[in-house]
Order: C-alpha cells, then sequence, then structure tokens
C-alpha cells in the first residue's frame, strides 16, 4: 500500500481504489474520425478544455458491430491515457456517441459526482505522476488507474462533500467569469486604442495644439521618395566604383523606378496632414533567405537569425538560432539594424499577418519581410502598431491554394496612413503607455485566475483529507 494509505482517515471512512469502487474500465473504439457520419466518436482532445462541444466532435468511420458496448451513457468518467494524460470528464446528457481508444471509461459504483471530484484532486494528479510511464509519449493504462487509492466517505456524507465543492466552486467560478469579462473588456479597449491611433482621434487634442507647426504627410512623403532616389543612386556609384566603372553619362540613374503607388485609397477619411500611401513608398521592404547549413573551415561570426516563428507582435531580444558571416554570404539575406519592424508572410496558424520589432542586430529567413526606414525620425515603432490593428486585413492578403502566403509585392502594397513625423513619435508614445497599463492589467487578471484554480485545488485536498465541513 502507498504512503498515503497509512493517513489515517476520518471516522467511518475508508481507503479503497478505483478499480474497487467502479465497475471494470474499458477501453474505447479504434477507428477513423470522420466529419460526417450517425455516431460521434468522443476523444481526448474533445475533453480537454473541460466543457465538450458536440458540433464539433467527429463520427466514426466505421462504427462498431456491438454500439452498445462503447456508446457513452449520462454518468460515465472518461479518462485520458495518451497526450493529455490523466484528464478526467464526466458525461452529462450526451449526443449519440462512443469513446476513442485513447480515453477509458469508468462507471462509479459510489456516488459519481465524488469519483470525479477525487479526479481532479492534487491527491489523483500526484498518483498520477508516479504511476506515469513511456518516454515519447507518457501514458497510463487501466491496470494503473485501478490501482489508485481513493479516501471513501460514507455515502450520505460524499453527497454533502459533493454539494459543498459545488457551492464554493460556484462562488469562485463566479469571480473566473468576472475577470473573462474584464480581460475581454481590455481586448476591446486594445482594439479601440489602436482604431483611435492609426485613425488620428487618438491624437485629436494634440494636432490641435500644434495647428501650424507639423510637416503635413504629403510633404513628408516627397522628402521620402527623394531619399529614397538618392539611396538608389548612391548604391549604384558604389556598384560602378566596385567594378572599375566610370558612368560614361547621366543616363545611368534613368532605370531607377518610383515605387508603385497605392491602386485604391481607402474610404478611411484621416486628418488634413495626413495622407493614405503604400508602405511600399516610405520604407524599404526587404524579403529573407535561408543560409547554407554546410560547416564552412571558417565558421565567422554569429549572427542573429529571425524564423518566422518569433514574429509574434513582440519586441525581438535574441532569437533561438544564429548563423554566420559565411553563411551569411552565402544568401540574399541581410543583416538588419534595430528598429526595423518584421513581418510574418507564411502560415496558417497566427504567424502570417504578425509583426514584432528588432531590437537587435539580425537577419531573417524567407517566411517573414523587413521593414526598413529611410529617415532616422520615420517611426517604425507606429509602423507595427498598425501592422497589428490591420492583422486580419493583411493576414487576408495571401495567396496560393495549399499555404497562402504574402510576398514582397503584397507587402509593399500595403495601404499606410502616413502622420506628420512628429505626431507618429506622439502616438506611438501614448500607444506603449496604454499598453503598458493593459498589459500589466492583464497580467494581474492571470494572476487571479492561477489563484482560483490553487484555491479549487485547496478545497479539493481539504474534501478528500474529511476536513471538509459539509
Amino acid at each position: 500500500m502507498s504512503e498515503a494509505v497509512q493517513k489515517e482517515l476520518p471516522k467511518k471512512w475508508e481507503w479503497s481504489t478505483l478499480g474497487e469502487v467502479c465497475e471494470k474500465p474499458q477501453y474505447g473504439w479504434t477507428t477513423k474520425a470522420s466529419q460526417e457520419g450517425g455516431l460521434h466518436l468522443l476523444r481526448t482532445t474533445d475533453i480537454t478544455s473541460g466543457q465538450i462541444n458536440w458540433d464539433t466532435v467527429p463520427y466514426c468511420v466505421i462504427e462498431p458491430e456491438d454500439k452498445e458496448k462503447y456508446r457513452i451513457s449520462n454518468g460515465d468518467i472518461v479518462v485520458s491515457r495518451a497526450g493529455s494524460v490523466g484528464v478526467s470528464y464526466l458525461i452529462t446528457n450526451p449526443e449519440p456517441s462512443v469513446f476513442a481508444s485513447y480515453l477509458i471509461r469508468f462507471k462509479p459504483l459510489i456516488d459519481r459526482k465524488y469519483v470525479y471530484y477525487f479526479l481532479k484532486s492534487p491527491a489523483y494528479w500526484n498518483a498520477i505522476s508516479e504511476k506515469s510511464s513511456g518516454i515519447a509519449l507518457q501514458n497510463v493504462n487501466a491496470s494503473k488507474l485501478k490501482e489508485i487509492d481513493i479516501p471513501v466517505a460514507p455515502l450520505e456524507q460524499q453527497k454533502r462533500i459533493v454539494a459543498k465543492i459545488e457551492e464554493l466552486f460556484s462562488h469562485i467560478d463566479a469571480g473566473i467569469d468576472a475577470l473573462k469579462k474584464a480581460k475581454q473588456l481590455l481586448k476591446q479597449y486594445r482594439q479601440s486604442v489602436l482604431k483611435a491611433a492609426v485613425t488620428g482621434e487618438l491624437t485629436k487634442d494634440w494636432r490641435e495644439a500644434n495647428k501650424g507647426k507639423l510637416e503635413p504627410a504629403s510633404q513628408l512623403l516627397e522628402r521620402i521618395l527623394k531619399k529614397r532616389r538618392q539611396k538608389w543612386e548612391e548604391l549604384q556609384l558604389e556598384q560602378f566604383k566596385a567594378k572599375g566603372k566610370i558612368p560614361k553619362d547621366d543616363k545611368w540613374n534613368e532605370k531607377y523606378k518610383e515605387p508603385d503607388p497605392l491602386e485604391k485609397v481607402p474610404e478611411e477619411v484621416l486628418p488634413d496632414t495626413w495622407q493614405w500611401v503604400a508602405i511600399g513608398q516610405v520604407f524599404e521592404v526587404y524579403v529573407g533567405a535561408t543560409p547554407s547549413r554546410k560547416k564552412p573551415e571558417y565558421w565567422g561570426d554569429e549572427i542573429n537569425w529571425v524564423s518566422s516563428g518569433e514574429v509574434a507582435f513582440c519586441h525581438i531580444k535574441n532569437t533561438k538560432e544564429k548563423i554566420t558571416t559565411e553563411g551569411l554570404n552565402n544568401t540574399s539575406t541581410v543583416v538588419h539594424p534595430p528598429g526595423t519592424v518584421m513581418l510574418g508572410m507564411i502560415g496558417e496558424g497566427k504567424t502570417r499577418g504578425q509583426s514584432a520589432i528588432l531590437d537587435i542586430y539580425a537577419a531573417h529567413n524567407q517566411n517573414t519581410a523587413a521593414i526598413e526606414k529611410y529617415f532616422e525620425e520615420q517611426s517604425t515603432e507606429y509602423l507595427y502598431f498598425y501592422l497589428m490593428q490591420q492583422y486580419e486585413l493583411t493576414r487576408k492578403r495571401g495567396s496560393g491554394n495549399n499555404q497562402k502566403a504574402l510576398n514582397k509585392t503584397r507587402v509593399q502594397s500595403i495601404e499606410f496612413p502616413l502622420a506628420p513625423l512628429d505626431e507618429q513619435k506622439v502616438i506611438a508614445t501614448l500607444l506603449i503607455e496604454k499598453f503598458s497599463l493593459i498589459n500589466r492589467l492583464e497580467n494581474e487578471i492571470d494572476l487571479q485566475f492561477v489563484k482560483s484554480e490553487k484555491n479549487k485545488q485547496s478545497i479539493l485536498s481539504t474534501a478528500f483529507n474529511g476536513d471538509l465541513n459539509g
């Protein structure tokens, strides 16, 4: 017997095992899942959220000949034996369904909710931790689950304990619901602040107070385009010099191509000093590349290398992977300075359309775009926040059949509300301040979620120690 069994229980309580207080546990039906059919197939993934959504539970490709053997009934408890090992669920009002092979069914012989709450308790999870096995995938089988010790109270006391647990849990759950609503309100507030920022509403009073002092976006655009051309010409002359050539005449710079303007100006009306432009008009867009993985004789200095998974609405302060000087020279990617905005271009998950800002010098892979400014005064923070606000729309710009993706041309064509330089900085500062407050509040809410769960675990520990007054 385990050490837990040696613990003295209240009078009339006794130690037992899950195998003794339940009918013989049973493994589920083995078949593939289908989106159509007549009999649901309940899987581990369908119970891990703590609430079964029968609209998303698939159907059996092949139904068992003996449906009643595997049919789920009201009051059954299913436990996951792989993946989310040990997670349990008490079945109530099920639709016509059977349970999959990675679930084990228990039919309690005592109060079913008493057993169910025990399977949520710290004592149970400690036992699961001791009995888990396997290397690639932890798993618990029916034999191991049957051996788990459970303290059994008299039947009437079981009912009182369950009632007390549910009473206390109801108060905690009410608090959790309030926390969820508060977090949703913060999320909505974040979006409303972003919207106000990129439409000029956030800085309306500031703009009025500085009326006549701001360089209009139209003039700023002219300066940026002039700087863009100047940069191109300087690069061309450097290339001539590297080849030992001298331009024969002044026509060499006629090859310069102005960036494409917006094909269609958005209907959103901007302040008089603002202007809709294409990102490619006011920023330089680069697409990365994957360096050679072959280790050269000269390994060279390590360089930060950004992968698409690291572009996740954040400031990038370090990278999981590094490349070398030699590896960099074998690709078309370049090292970008701090302040560069990164944009995820590929991925059906959340990656495509997410942005980040470099706090370090770094190169990047072909699944990301790097967006650099032409003038030091330009605020890439403002661009970063704009892309955050435009996330869903940016994702829709992706094309392709198998995996939708952005490309350099699509990124360059994204519409951008160009504000005066000073106003860009003010907007970025205000958003940083407001987001810092929102983040602190969200972190506080998350701490309260953790505290609520600890309170529940404390209640369950007390309940199965016999110290919960019912």
